[in-house]
């Protein structure tokens, strides 16, 4: 099939507060080592597979920038591909609707758009092309996986009071795929900041979204245990972090007294 032009956008701009509270430590899970780059790295590489890609848009938290550009490491080498980190909003609707604005700005906007999670680094090629190709069908498409455990309510008083059937429930996943005129119109109608994901907002604007199978490895880093050494990644994250901090502000410091020698 011919596959259509295709933009990313990289959700990374959340506070990661139940991923800290496991290691005691303030530190984003998107930059921390995982198979030898960041998670954001391997979040982000798979969407570079596609040949038609036509821009990457990495959202992450104010005075985060620097830290997001090491994370993509040689991504953000590749100059065939506009890579831009964009300031995230309070919620991850804001950080969207901002991503989505700033796609807008582009000379040509692509026909779809992605929206992925920056902690799923376990995406693939083959997810990104089998959601696109049911997204070109259908408007929007999500990848998703049967629900297997059985699911109950539990009521006001704390107490058990329904169960769900779960013939026909899914769990679903990300990259989240739409047409990119479809989905910029939604937020602009529904911002819906409270919504669980862009498929409610694309939904609640009156366009159709369909499936595709997902995958059980496509899974979404949440808590410290979902990778190995956490914290010890942690800390030699922070430590390094630190020293690079420094080494940067001693760089500052001789172009200071370099050029004041200068003047003088």
């Amino acid at each position: 099939m011919n596959i259509p032009t295709i933009a990313a956008v990289i959700t990374a701009a959340g506070s990661s507060t139940r991923f800290a509270k496991g290691i005691d430590y303030n530190v984003k899970k998107e930059y921390l080592p995982l198979d030898g780059h960041s998670v954001l790295y391997m979040a982000t590489k798979p969407f570079y597979e596609i040949p038609t890609l036509k821009a990457v848009i990495v959202t992450c938290p104010e005075g985060c920038e620097d830290e997001t550009a090491v994370a993509l490491d040689d991504l953000m080498d590749i100059g065939a591909v506009p890579l831009l980190i964009v300031k995230g909003g309070n919620t991850r609707k804001e950080s969207v609707k901002a991503a989505l604005e700033a796609l807008q700005e582009m000379p040509e906007m692509p026909e779809f758009v992605a929206i992925h999670d920056g902690a799923r680094p376990y995406l693939n090629k083959s997810l990104v092309i089998s959601t696109l190709a049911s997204a070109t069908i259908a408007g929007g498409a999500v990848p998703v996986l049967p629900a297997t455990d059985a699911i109950r309510r539990i009521g006001p008083d704390g107490l058990f009071s329904e169960t769900i059937p779960k013939k026909g429930l899914v769990n679903v996943q990300t990259p989240q795929i739409f047409r990119t005129e479809e989905i910029i119109d939604a937020y602009r109608r529904f911002p819906l900041p409270d919504a669980d994901d862009d498929l409610e907002v694309h939904l609640a604007a009156g366009y159709r979204s369909t499936f595709s199978v997902g995958s059980r490895e496509n899974i979404k880093i949440t808590y410290a245990d979902d990778i190995p050494n956490a914290k010890q990644k942690a800390e030699e994250y922070i430590k390094a972090r630190e020293e690079g901090r420094k080494s940067a502000k001693a760089s500052r410091r001789m172009r200071e007294l370099l050029m004041k020698g200068d003047a003088e």
